[in-house]
Formats: C-alpha cells, sequence, structure tokens
C-alpha cells in the first residue's frame, strides 16, 4: 500500500473500507459529521453492517467474554460501543471486560457513560463503585454505592443488586471508620 497521502477530493486506490464508505470528498465528510450530531445517528448508520450483523458481532463478544478472553472482548465491545453509541449493553459489556482485565479507569469511563444514558439505572454506579474499591478510593465507592442503594430500592427487578450494594456499602463505611480511627490514633 503507497504512503502516499491522497488529496482531500480524490479517495485512496488501495483501501477497500474507505472505497465501500458512501462519502470520499471533503464536502462529503463535512456533511455526515454534520449530520450525525442530529437525528440521534450513529457511526453504524453510514456503514453496511445490518442490526442483525451488529447481533452476531455482539455475540462474538459475549462468548469471548465468557471464555475469559477478556482482551479480546474489549476490543469488540469497544468497536461495537463506537459503531453504536446509543447501545447500552455494548458499554455494560466494555466495562465488564475492562473491569476483568484489571483497567479500572478504563472500566469506569464506559459505566459513566453508561450512568449518564440512564440515570436511574442502579447498575453503572454499582460497578464503578466497585471499581473504586480496587482503585482504594473508599470515598468515591461509597458514593457510588448510595447511588445504587437509592436507585435499586423498591424495584423487583434489582433486589439482588440492591441486597449487594447495601453489603458493600456496609463493608466500605465500617473500612473508612477504621482507617480513619488508625490514622486518628
Amino acid at each position: 500500500m503507497s504512503t502516499d497521502h491522497a488529496t482531500a477530493d480524490a479517495p485512496p486506490t488501495e483501501n477497500p473500507i474507505y472505497d465501500a464508505l458512501p462519502f470520499h470528498t471533503e464536502a462529503e465528510w463535512k456533511e455526515v459529521l454534520e449530520k450525525f450530531g442530529t437525528n440521534g445517528r450513529t457511526f453504524r448508520d453510514f456503514t453496511q453492517l445490518s442490526p442483525e450483523s451488529m447481533e452476531v458481532i455482539y455475540m462474538v463478544a459475549y462468548n469471548q467474554y465468557n471464555a475469559g478472553k477478556y482482551k479480546e472482548a474489549e476490543g469488540v465491545f469497544r468497536l461495537l460501543a463506537m459503531l453504536n453509541h446509543f447501545e447500552r449493553k455494548y458499554w455494560k459489556g466494555l466495562g465488564a471486560a475492562r473491569e476483568a482485565l484489571k483497567d479500572y479507569n478504563g472500566a469506569l469511563q464506559a459505566y459513566g457513560y453508561l450512568g449518564v444514558m440512564d440515570i436511574e439505572d442502579p447498575y453503572p454506579p454499582f460497578q464503578a463503585a466497585k471499581c473504586f474499591v480496587a482503585l482504594g478510593k473508599a470515598a468515591e465507592a461509597e458514593s457510588g454505592l448510595r447511588a445504587a442503594v437509592f436507585n435499586s430500592d423498591g424495584k423487583p427487578e434489582h433486589a439482588t443488586l440492591h441486597l449487594q450494594a447495601k453489603g458493600l456499602l456496609e463493608l466500605v463505611q465500617n473500612a473508612r471508620k477504621e482507617s480513619s480511627k488508625s490514622t486518628a490514633s
């Protein structure tokens, strides 16, 4: 493949991905980017990937994760989240894969985005709290756990998470109390 840069109006000649795009000129790219920000468009909208294809790709990532191939799963979930940033399960998978890789800051980014998508969902702050615990950030973990407990309270579909969040919150609070006692001594 040639390393020469193509002009803005002429597509490269040996790039099958670029050639498959429905836009090539600078004006076409500008129009795409302007439209992208409106009407809830995703990058998938500009590819030839169908929703069914996205589901197949998701299943690949899901199976990789369940097989313990977290690095591979993380890459596929990252691609899926980039292609459709509105699909919650892609962000959930991305966060879980990063958490399994002990990339807690990366997982926090994914869970943070997931939390913004639905501020009443107790899952993102609960998972974020677990990452904060792993990072030794008890105050942040406590905040996340309080949000998870609040968001799951009285919701039967989140009963298990509610109990887990309450139990972990108690542990974090006790650890913080013990830590403050030992530093005060």
